[in-house]
This record gives structure tokens, C-alpha cells and sequence, in this order.
């Protein structure tokens, strides 16, 4: 599925397996598509919008003078004797 390109109803009823369906399931399969389509693009931009700089109005970072060095998931990021990576500026 392309989350870009949406499909429209008169060319989503020419689909081979969606033509062959009664009127009231083609309704229901593009409401599903659409439904679908719209939780894919909700999460295609709430993965864009994560990260440090996914700040909004007038909130800007602070920069961190020392710290840990965190993982995208959050767990800390280890040398190879099991110590943390120690950030200082």
C-alpha cells in the first residue's frame, strides 16, 4: 500500500477481486482501505515527528552539557565492558 497515493473509488472498483464483490462489500472494503491508509499515514508521521527536534510553538532544546549516551529506544548505550558512554562538553 502506498500511503502517498490514495486510491479512489472509481479506480478501487475496477480492482480485479473488488469488482467480483456486491455493492455493500465494496463500500465496506473501501471504507476498511481508507480507515487503513489513514492509521498508516498517522504513523508514518508520528515516526517523522519523534526524536529531539520534534518541538512545536515556541519551545526550544536545551543542550545537555553531560549525560549518558541514549539509543532511538532509550536504553543507554554501552562500551564493551558494560559501562556507560559518559557525554561531556
Amino acid at each position: 500500500m502506498n500511503i502517498f497515493e490514495e486510491i479512489l473509488w472509481p479506480q478501487f472498483i475496477k480492482i480485479e477481486h473488488i469488482s467480483k464483490l456486491p455493492l455493500n462489500e465494496q463500500v465496506a472494503a473501501y471504507k476498511q482501505y481508507v480507515y487503513d491508509l489513514d492509521i498508516a499515514r498517522q504513523n508514518w508521521l508520528n515516526y517523522q515527528n519523534k526524536g529531539p527536534f520534534a518541538f512545536s510553538g515556541s519551545v526550544t532544546p536545551t543542550p545537555i552539557e553531560s549525560g549518558f549516551l541514549l539509543q532511538e529506544d532509550l536504553f543507554d548505550l554501552l562500551q564493551e565492558t558494560g559501562d556507560k558512554i559518559i557525554i561531556t562538553t
